[in-house]
């Protein structure tokens, strides 16, 4: 079944009124994440972002409802009480950028207008841009430095996140930060309007070693199944079997695209995600490994990537040190 943006929108209005409009916890559910803008033309397969603020004990952290085979609502649940200090989601690289252009659908009282205005005021000032990078840049640093102490312990997983913390560390410089989704996609163009167009290069690196566009393609069915075995009981909602039209549709549309190998990153990430659910088959085990062996990201590999991640660290403290320098912040 396809969804126009305007019956989309129209389908997660009902269920927000629905579900949430008649919760007294409810403090606001607001719209967020790709489908938030007005005239938005919808992908082959798409999600729509929901953001709960929650008063008291969370029914739950996350929650997936599927539409169709390509359409999903996704739905975060957050306390409330985490959006109370306004001036504080300045400096927060995630919430900040949601309270910035979120679109209301239910609120009681007037929270919203009040947190967005105070959160607007003074969000574009250098202290607190560096702030949001250092959101990001800090936790990074935080796994580099596990991977680097203990090199023999380090799964895949940890080394995409390290390379996701990193990544957006440099996007939150000129916008907000990316979704795990389309990284290695939009960051060349965050990168350019900074002209730090050579980081995007160090960030590719420290993700996986030159793998051919048809390598990647040879490995979609392999995945695909690999997404389908985890997703019989998923221990992360990423791997939602409603989700798998989602990754797939990004994977295929980023493999004709301007830069295929950026397809690299949704196959790996979620790939990744897959083999720590402990649902994989010898068979599938086997193919995962033989992944990792090719991408650089087994174990006699690790080395490398910690080394790309750490030019890249490097170059983030750097820039956000003269950052701080140039506009009396040091």
């Amino acid at each position: 079944m396809r969804f126009t943006h305007e019956a989309l929108i129209k389908l997660t209005k009902e269920t927000v009124e629905k579900r949430f409009a008649h919760d007294f916890n409810v403090t606001a559910v607001f719209l967020i994440g790709s489908m938030r803008p007005d005239h938005v033309v919808v992908d082959n397969a798409a999600d729509v972002d929901l953001l709960v603020l929650h008063n008291g004990e969370l029914p739950r952290d996350r929650e997936i409802i599927k539409l169709s085979n390509e359409f999903h609502l996704d739905i975060l649940y957050e306390p409330a009480s985490l959006y109370t200090q306004a001036r504080e989601l300045r400096t927060e690289g995630w919430r900040g950028w949601i309270m910035w252009d979120p679109r209301l659908l239910y609120q009681k009282g007037r929270f919203f207008e009040y947190t967005q205005s105070v959160v607007r005021a003074q969000f574009e000032e250098p202290v607190n841009i560096i702030k949001r990078s250092h959101y990001f840049a800090d936790p990074a640093r935080a796994l580099w430095a596990e991977m680097q102490n203990y090199p023999e312990n380090t799964k895949p997983l940890k080394v995409l996140m390290c390379a996701y913390q990193a990544a957006n560390s440099l996007a939150s410089l000129s916008g907000p930060p990316i979704p795990e989704r389309k990284l290695l996609v939009e960051l060349p163009e965050r990168a350019n309007r900074l002209e730090l167009a050579e980081m995007t290069q160090t960030l590719f690196a420290s993700v996986a070693s030159n793998v051919s566009v048809e390598t990647i393609r040879g490995w979609l069915p392999d995945w695909e199944r690999a997404f389908m075995a985890a997703a019989k009981s998923p221990a992360d909602l990423r791997l939602h079997p409603a989700r798998l039209a989602y990754y797939k549709s990004a994977i295929e549309e980023q493999l004709s695209g301007n830069l295929p190998r950026a397809a690299l990153w949704p196959m790996l990430l979620t790939w990744a995600l897959a083999s720590e659910n402990e649902s994989f088959n010898d068979e599938e085990t086997q193919t995962w490994k033989s992944v990792c062996a090719e991408a650089g990201l087994n174990t006699a590999s690790v080395p490398d990537r910690i080394q790309a991640l750490d030019v890249f660290l490097d170059g983030m403290e750097e820039i956000l040190e003269q950052l701080a320098e140039d506009n009396g912040l040091l």
